[in-house]
């Protein structure tokens, strides 16, 4: 009666173990689905690299330490089902690699890739020059302020390529400031006459 009391507790034992060892190859295998290899080309140092949620919060952010070619690992299990964002912000553009995921399942969403310009912004003494590429002809917001008061507001509809000068009053010298608002995202340029 010992001996099947023991085999008994032994196999209990042996039971236990192997489910647990299912349970953790199992959440092994959930965690490896939400990893993903990301690859940009040409990153440079100082450029940022961002994962966002789909309300454009920022969830990671860091500034590159290296030039050249970019293979960077994500492993995102904490993150819950929705939709996010991978971007690699450069100097004057910015490339968006968004990913999926669903039922603890990431996916990588390769045909919805996009590459967004970013508005290119200067002053020339009274002059403000400010110029985009927009693939998609999205509306295009220009604001303009002096000492925080809005001087100048326009709306640009239906152009690929936006140039546009303003010119700014000879007598007014202090703070300025340009907010120009394209593809959901804001661009600040700051500076004095």
């Amino acid at each position: 009666m010992k001996t099947i009391k023991k085999i008994t507790l032994v196999v209990l034992m042996l039971s236990t173990t192997l489910s647990y060892a299912g349970k953790k190859e199992k959440d092994n295998a959930k965690a490896f689905a939400k990893s993903i290899l990301v690859e940009f080309v040409n990153a440079k140092k100082g450029q940022k690299l961002l994962v966002k949620n789909e309300h454009g919060i920022i969830l990671h952010s860091e500034t590159l330490k290296n030039s050249g070619d970019l293979s960077k690992a994500f492993n995102l299990n904490q993150l819950e089902d929705g939709k996010y964002t991978i971007e690699l912000e450069k100097d004057y553009e910015i490339i968006i690699k968004p990913v999926e995921i669903k039922n603890n399942v990431l996916t990588f969403l390769q045909n919805k890739e996009i590459k967004i310009f970013k508005p290119l912004v200067r002053h020339n003494k009274n002059k403000l020059l400010i110029s985009q590429l927009s693939l998609s002809s999205v509306p295009v917001k220009v604001e303009i302020f002096y000492e925080d008061e809005l001087i100048y507001s326009e709306t640009i509809n239906d152009e690929k390529t936006i140039n546009r000068v303003y010119k700014l009053q000879n007598e007014q010298f202090g703070n300025y400031h340009a907010i120009v608002k394209s593809d959901n995202r804001s661009y600040i340029e700051h500076f004095k006459l």
